[in-house]
């Protein structure tokens, strides 16, 4: 395993600090935008200032002779109809992109077409934690899951695996059918904290469980093998 991806509360430096104990060689920070203040959802300005802070984080790890570097990242809120919140030149800036649905998450009504729309959106690599489930709260999003990975797996894009114990979403049945597809996985642990990176073990036995191949997660890639999966993406996508 060489990556986590995280939506970190703790200090950029704290997470790396973490996750170089893990051995990762890299590590993503994935903060919610700014669609999401509530949930301290960063504005363009506020990313920016982040990066530099990771500049300076990957600076330090490399004079320490650490193999980890932190790569820039965001959780981009999505809109119903699969638009992101933050200027795509922003977005571009980053190494990769997160994105997700965080409201009109109890339709019950097929939500297909939102799922397509967020796929073919140029902006994200990764759809993040799909179905919007949270275990005794909410029972997510329906769709026909077929189309929705098959259309991921023509574009080469990844949908995740969310290994934070109240969402342990994508589950395993439409992990299988992800498996079918072809498409791409992503494992996630939404992490708030260094503690909390510990949840990789549920994404990474939900992949083992669905017989996903190591070649289709993109979190087994190195750093420069993911860094060409993303320009890959982005350039066909403005195709």
């Amino acid at each position: 395993m060489h990556s986590v991806w995280s939506d970190g509360e703790g200090t950029v430096a704290e997470m790396a600090e973490a996750a170089a104990e893990r051995g990762y060689e890299y590590i993503a920070i994935t903060d919610h935008s700014k669609g999401l203040k509530i949930a301290g959802g960063i504005d363009e300005p506020e990313l920016r200032k982040q990066g530099r802070e990771i500049v300076g984080v990957n600076s330090t790890l490399r004079k320490r002779g650490e193999k980890l570097r932190v790569l820039r990242s965001v959780e981009v809120n999505l809109s119903p109809g699969g638009e992101v919140d933050m200027e795509r030149d922003a977005l571009a800036e980053l190494d990769i992109v997160l994105g997700c649905f965080h409201s009109s998450l109890r339709k019950t009504e097929d939500q297909t077409e939102r799922y397509i729309a967020a796929l073919r959106n140029p902006a994200i690599q990764i759809l993040g934690h799909p179905r919007g489930r949270i275990y005794n709260y909410r029972m997510g999003l329906t769709a026909n899951w077929s189309r929705v990975f098959d259309m991921a797996a023509d574009l080469d894009k990844a949908v995740e695996i969310d290994g934070y114990p109240d969402r342990q979403d994508l589950s395993p049945d439409l992990l299988e059918l992800a498996r079918k597809s072809g498409c791409r996985i992503s494992l996630g642990t939404d992490s708030h904290g260094p503690s909390q990176l510990r949840f990789m073990a549920f994404s990474a036995a939900s992949a083992l469980a669905a017989k996903i191949p190591g070649s289709r997660i993109v979190n087994c890639m190195t750093r420069d093998e993911l860094q060409s999966w993303v320009r890959a993406v982005r350039e066909s996508s403005v195709l």
